[in-house]
């Protein structure tokens, strides 16, 4: 009877579970007679994982939170002399592969350059001359968090995830799966906590809370997966574990929150409800304070809350800012109402509102330097808001800073009044055309005049023909100056229509006046 074939089994331990991720698909290992048996994200995990693992060889990096790999390699020569080590490192850390060295490392790879030919190489070598089918040699007890890692991996063939089915099938037996999803981006962005301290505490209490249930956590992309398998009689224990978890894992690490799912019966519907809630999970933020939101009470109505943009606009250009933040509260008011936008589309609304506002007092020429300088930071703010409260805040809080910016002083409500002034009395004599003078001071051509009539309780076409009146006063005192040639040279094409408004200013004709003056 022939024997069989030798698997070589392999653990990867490095902190970034993107590395770990990387190296478990860098090809199909079982191609080459390899099994990745478990993943660690430090020395110490690995080493409470070794026995029950029973790898032939250690993929280890060497900077590591909680110990690293200088001394998972010292005390792995110590406990397990025959596993061999192989260290993964980058150009920076030589002198740390030169310290594991001394303990016994069988050899380094670089990480910028690792392949799957030389990996896969290396592995068969190292393990060539070992005794896989030894009496002695214990059978590796594999990682149902690695295999269903795998198993909802879309570059997974179907092949291979009928094989690991059958083997998670064994492990999960009882009649009911749920699931916990949560995004953990924002956790690692607003906080210290690493990819690796965030995996063991998510782990441990779901170890903790979930004992006696058969669960596993898979972490992938900055997700966080909970599958729970549980028989009938445990569904109202179940959802209890998972939010005495939800609220755990809340308190411990803030910036997260889970939802779940519908229970469901077979495990091969686990892959389309895993890719349904990621649907969810940028709804998330409309539920402050919650550590766990059933996918039930996230309504997806499909309609955005529409705003209308000019209208916003049009208040900044006529500086009424409370109008601009109303406007803005109504649409979170809204929003909020009906959870129309995901966490996505949301926050980039408002960084386009950001930019829009900034770029509409540039053009009316306010002192928006230090509001421009603090874009960045603010559009990261918007980034990294938790929940719809948080964005609302951030939004109402530069509206605020806009409404001291622009109506803060008096002198600075008065420089765009100056400009209208200064622009009727340039072009007075010539025909002055409201769109030709908003393009020249950058105002909207719709709200121009009622800015002026706002600031002035005067409508602008009076006010011209006031500016155009005041300069043919001053004509008439030249007896040279025919009527029809003042008309002309101050901005009357219309010889009548220039009496008509002179006599509505000053309640004579301009013969009349001339007269008055001349005696």
């Amino acid at each position: 009877m022939d024997n069989p074939i030798a698997t070589y089994r392999v653990m990867i331990v490095d902190d970034e579970a993107i590395l770990r991720t990387g190296i478990l698909h860098l090809c199909n290992w079982s191609e080459y007679g390899i099994e990745i048996v478990a993943q660690a994200a430090n020395g110490q995990e690995a080493l409470q994982l070794i026995e029950a693992a029973a790898p032939h060889v250690v993929i280890t990096d060497i900077v590591m939170p909680v110990m690293d790999g200088v001394e998972l390699t010292k005390t792995m020569r110590a406990q397990y002399p025959d596993i061999k080590i192989v260290v993964l490192s980058s150009y920076s850390e030589y002198n740390y592969v030169r310290e594991v060295f001394k303990y016994g490392v069988t050899d380094y790879l670089l990480k910028p350059r690792v392949s799957a030919a030389e990996l896969v190489s290396l592995i068969q070598f190292l393990c060539s001359s070992m005794n896989l089918n030894s009496p002695g040699s214990q059978p590796a007890k594999k990682d149902p968090a690695l295999m269903l890692g795998r198993w909802l991996d879309h570059e997974t063939d179907e092949e291979v995830r009928d094989d690991i089915t059958l083997e998670l099938l064994d492990i999960f037996k009882r009649k009911h799966f749920i699931i916990a999803k949560a995004s953990t981006a924002l956790l690692l962005s607003r906080t210290k906590w690493t990819q690796s301290q965030i995996e063991d505490q998510i782990i441990g209490i779901a170890s903790e809370q979930l004992a006696g249930l058969p669960h596993c956590c898979v972490f992938l992309k900055n997700e966080a997966l909970l599958l729970v398998n549980y028989d009938s009689s445990q569904s109202v224990e179940v959802i209890a574990a998972l939010r005495r978890f939800a609220e755990r894992v809340k308190d411990s690490l803030t910036y997260i929150c889970y939802v779940l799912s519908h229970p469901f019966d077979h495990f091969r519907s686990l892959k389309g409800e895993h890719e349904r809630l990621s649907a969810h999970l940028g709804r998330l933020l409309y539920f402050s304070g919650q550590a766990m939101v059933a996918e039930d009470g996230i309504t997806i109505s499909g309609e955005k809350t529409s705003f209308d943009e000019r209208q916003y606009i049009s208040t900044l250009r006529t500086f009424s800012t409370d109008e601009s933040i109303a406007m803005i509260r109504a649409l979170f008011s809204e929003t909020k109402a009906h959870l129309s936008y995901d966490e996505y589309s949301l926050k980039r609304l408002c960084q386009n509102l950001v930019y829009s506002t900034l770029f509409t007092l540039e053009q009316l020429k306010q002192p928006i330097a230090e509001l421009g300088s603090s874009k960045l930071k603010l559009f990261k703010m918007i980034d990294l808001a938790f929940d719809i409260e948080e964005l609302e805040h951030i939004m109402v809080q530069f509206l605020e800073k806009v409404k001291r910016v622009v109506q803060g002083n008096d002198y600075r409500q008065s420089i765009i009044l100056h400009q209208i002034y200064e622009y009727v009395n340039e072009h007075y004599a010539n025909e002055i055309s409201l769109s030709e003078m908003a393009n020249a001071l950058h105002l909207n051509y719709t709200y121009l005049s009622s800015y002026f009539k706002q600031r002035t309780q005067e409508n602008l076409t009076s006010y011209i023909n006031r500016v155009r009146t005041d300069k043919a006063k001053e004509l008439l005192l030249d007896p040279s100056l025919s009527v029809s040639e003042i008309s002309r040279l101050t901005g009357f094409s219309d010889h009548n229509y220039f009496s008509k408004v002179f006599k509505k200013m000053t309640g004579m004709t301009p013969v009349e006046y001339r007269h008055q003056i001349s005696h």
